[in-house]
């Protein structure tokens, strides 16, 4: 079996008296955004979503329609192995978003879209459970290590 469940808050520790997120190095960032291995389904939903990002939307039903599978399939195969897609679709947008936002030094918006977020605020909030900071902020913080 596998384990994909990440626990971006709990590895974020509060910084008491401030209340500001812990600030971890780059590489931390890194590691933690790193799409973990994993066989059968899960890997082939990964490679789907692989070949989607930045070119179509990643919604389940067209991830299902590449597998030549049914939506409904997909979430049994997925739950068989202790995941769901929107883990791992997480996982991938939290790679994806590093990624774009430091090497490409792609604007907030165009990363947001490009991870087939609904609006620019999704993606600000989704980041900001991953890392404790605004992609803006992240940005500024890890500018130097493209």
């Amino acid at each position: 079996m596998i384990q994909l469940q990440r626990n971006y808050n709990a590895n974020n520790p509060i910084d008491g008296e401030l209340g500001q997120p812990y600030i971890r190095t780059y590489e931390e960032y890194l590691s933690l955004a790193r799409i973990p291995h994993c066989d059968g389904v899960s890997a082939r939903v990964i490679n789907a979503l692989h070949l989607r990002v930045g070119h179509t939307n990643l919604s389940i039903e067209q991830v299902a329609s590449d597998l030549n599978l049914t939506k409904r399939t997909l979430q049994r195969r997925l739950q068989g192995q202790n995941t769901n897609f929107a883990q791992l679709r997480d996982d991938l947008r939290f790679h994806y978003a590093i990624k774009y936002l430091i090497d490409d030094q792609l604007s907030v918006d165009l990363v947001s879209r490009a991870l087939d977020f609904s609006d620019r605020t999704s993606f600000t909030n989704a980041f900001k459970r991953w890392t404790g900071l605004s992609p803006s902020t992240f940005r500024k913080l890890f500018r130097d290590y493209a």
